[in-house]
C-alpha cells in the first residue's frame, strides 16, 4: 500500500493531474489537509473552519482515497479544541495537522496534543530550518523536539524532515515518537537513506506536499532511494498504516 501522509488540495479541490497521477502511480490513499484557499499565516477561526468543511467536501467524493487532518490554529485554544472535536467526532477526520500560527513548543499546543493523544490520532507538525530565516512562528525542528519530549505518548510526525534535513534528523533523532516525511522538495539526494540510517525505517514515512509538489518526483524519492524492499514497503505505507491504528479502511 503506498499511503501520501502530506497532501493539500488546490483551492477546495483536487487537481486532475494529481488525480491522474494517483492513478497512474498506484497510490492508495492521500492524507488531505487544506490550509485555507488562500493561505494565511495566522488564520481566524473561521478560516479553518472552512478549511476543514473542504476536506470533509473531498473525503465524501473521494472515500475511498481521501483521509482527512483537521487544520486548527492554536493561537485561539478554545475554538481550535472545539474545531478538532468537531472534525474527529463529526467529520472523521483521522489526524491533526499545525502549520505556523504559534511554534511547536508554545503552551497554547499542548492541549491539542493531549486532546490528539486522547483521540489517539497523529499530529502533522510542519517544521522548517531556513537558510534565509524562518516565517515569526515557523516551527524548528529542536521546537518540535521538545513537544515530543513532553509528550512521549503523542505521535508526531515532522513534515519535511524540517527542510534541512541533516539538521532535522540529529534534532529528533532520540526522539521515538517522532516521525518524519520526505515531503518539501525533489532533488535531494541521499536523504532518504540518510533518514533510515539514523532514525529506522519505522520513523520515515511518504509524503509529497502536492498540490505544491509532483507527486511522481516526490514518490521517486523513496522508489529510487538505496534501501531494502522492507524498508521501501515501510515507508511507502506501511508505517502510515500503524499510525492511523486501523483507520485505513
Amino acid at each position: 500500500m503506498i499511503i501520501d501522509c502530506h497532501v493539500h488540495p488546490a483551492g477546495a479541490a483536487l487537481e486532475p493531474g494529481l488525480l491522474r497521477e494517483v492513478e497512474r502511480l498506484g497510490v492508495d490513499r492521500l492524507c488531505v489537509c487544506s490550509l485555507g484557499r488562500e493561505w494565511v499565516y495566522e488564520p481566524e477561526p473561521d478560516l479553518c473552519r472552512q478549511a476543514n468543511d473542504d476536506v470533509h467536501a473531498l473525503m465524501c467524493r473521494y472515500p475511498d482515497l481521501v483521509l482527512g487532518f483537521c487544520y486548527v490554529s492554536p493561537a485561539f485554544p478554545q475554538q481550535a479544541a472545539a474545531e478538532m472535536r468537531r472534525c474527529i467526532e463529526d467529520l472523521g477526520m483521522v489526524g491533526l495537522k499545525l502549520w505556523v500560527a504559534v511554534p511547536a513548543d508554545d503552551p497554547r499546543v499542548f492541549p491539542l496534543v493531549e486532546q490528539a493523544v486522547g483521540y489517539g490520532i497523529p499530529i502533522l507538525q510542519h517544521a522548517w530550518h531556513k537558510a534565509t530565516g524562518n516565517l515569526p512562528h515557523e516551527s524548528f525542528p529542536t521546537q518540535v523536539a521538545a513537544l515530543a519530549r513532553r509528550y512521549p505518548e503523542a505521535r508526531i510526525i515532522m513534515a519535511h524532515i524540517a527542510g534541512d534535513w541533516r539538521r532535522g534528523v540529529a534534532s529528533v533523532r532520540d526522539c521515538p515518537n517522532v516521525c518524519v516525511d520526505t515531503s518539501g522538495s525533489i532533488m535531494d539526494l541521499g536523504m532518504v537513506e540518510h533518514a533510515v540510517e539514523a532514525l529506522g525505517a519505522e520513523r520515515v514515512l511518504f509524503g509529497s506536499d502536492a498540490h505544491g509538489a509532483e507527486l511522481a518526483a516526490t514518490l521517486g524519492k523513496v522508489l529510487g532511494a538505496e534501501i531494502s524492499e522492507e524498508q521501501r514497503r515501510l515507508v511507502l505505507g506501511g508505517n502510515m498504516e500503524r499510525l492511523l491504528a486501523g483507520r485505513v479502511g
